[in-house]
């Protein structure tokens, strides 16, 4: 099936020339080529200025064109959030995306000759993004949760990994992986977005932080609920390393994602992360000495004091 990266508009997207050495940002809407915008934007590129002619959208190419413009442009910015932020890797890969589009502008007004360039890009792209993958920890969440419980519906016990996996139902999950290699997974319930579970894994790809947060997407705008962001660990050093990451998440879902900050967006970001955040921890692990039980909020973890070092301005569904 074709993949479901990004949808885009008929709307095309601006580019700025790459600068010769790429200066480090605090997120991917600080990166070349990721700004969508109409066609009477200023910065267009000889090969948009083509495209968006009046005579390009009277021939047979041009919704052919505009359509694997979206996939290469899509995919462009699902690999930026699968790569760590002003990698090396990352770096490569913008850098190879000026090329194409200059490859593209040499074609000159031969819109077949476009179109080649964005299938082969398209292709390579998808290449790119198989080798680059990352899934989530499906087993690690269950050896996780096995046992455990919460309370679910009118003080039922629900069981912690049917509640978390609930919360995963979007496909494919959005994440990002941050610059020391770790990477955060998102979801949310089919049919209740605000039922949502968040996984966040070491550079190897094991599971270090499980979540589930309820009634905190775009808490910050509708104040109709108690929303909360509860974290389980099973080692609490793991708060240390990974909470500026999930408090930023979690202010980000707090404005409903897709946030420019820095950027347009930043006294809203800045707002979100003075605001306090419903964030709570506990324990995932059976205490030597202590009666076994198997309520997963049975054993609360004090927040650590950490430094505000990751923007909301990551975190786009």
């Amino acid at each position: 099936m074709r993949r479901t990266v990004m949808v885009f508009s008929v709307a095309w997207i601006a580019l700025g020339a790459m600068a010769p050495a790429q200066a480090a940002v605090h997120s991917i809407d600080e990166l070349p080529y990721v700004n969508v915008v109409g066609c009477n934007d200023k910065e267009h590129w000889a090969a948009q200025r083509v495209i968006c002619s009046p005579e390009a959208r009277h021939s047979k190419l041009w919704d052919k064109l505009v359509q694997e413009d979206g996939y290469v442009f899509g995919q462009y910015r699902d690999l930026l959030q699968n790569t760590a932020l002003n990698s090396p890797e990352q770096q490569r890969i913008v850098v190879s995306q000026g090329e194409y589009l200059r490859r593209r502008d040499a074609c000159g007004k031969d819109l077949l000759c476009m179109l080649r360039v964005e299938e082969a890009r398209d292709k390579e792209l998808m290449a790119l993004r198989a080798k680059l993958r990352k899934d989530l920890p499906e087993d690690e969440i269950a050896a996780w949760s096995k046992g455990w419980v919460i309370p679910g519906s009118g003080g039922k016990p629900q069981a912690l990994g049917q509640r978390v996996m609930a919360g995963f139902a979007l496909y494919p999950l959005p994440h990002v992986t941050l610059a020391d290699g770790s990477t955060l997974f998102w979801g949310f319930q089919q049919g209740e977005g605000s039922v949502q579970s968040l996984a966040m894994t070491n550079g190897k790809g094991q599971l270090q932080v499980l979540g589930m947060a309820d009634d905190l997407l775009l808490s910050s705008k509708e104040k109709t609920s108690t929303p909360q962001l509860r974290l389980f660990v099973q080692d609490p050093k793991a708060l240390e390393r990974y909470l500026p990451a999930l408090r930023a998440w979690a202010a980000a879902d707090s404005l409903g994602f897709n946030q420019e900050c820095p950027g347009k967006d930043a006294q809203r970001c800045t707002a979100a992360m003075q605001s306090p955040l419903p964030i709570r921890a506990f324990l995932l692990r059976h205490e030597a000495g202590k009666k076994r039980e198997n309520n997963a909020l049975q054993s609360p973890v004090p927040l650590p004091k950490v430094q505000d070092s990751v923007s909301p301005g990551l975190f786009w569904q």
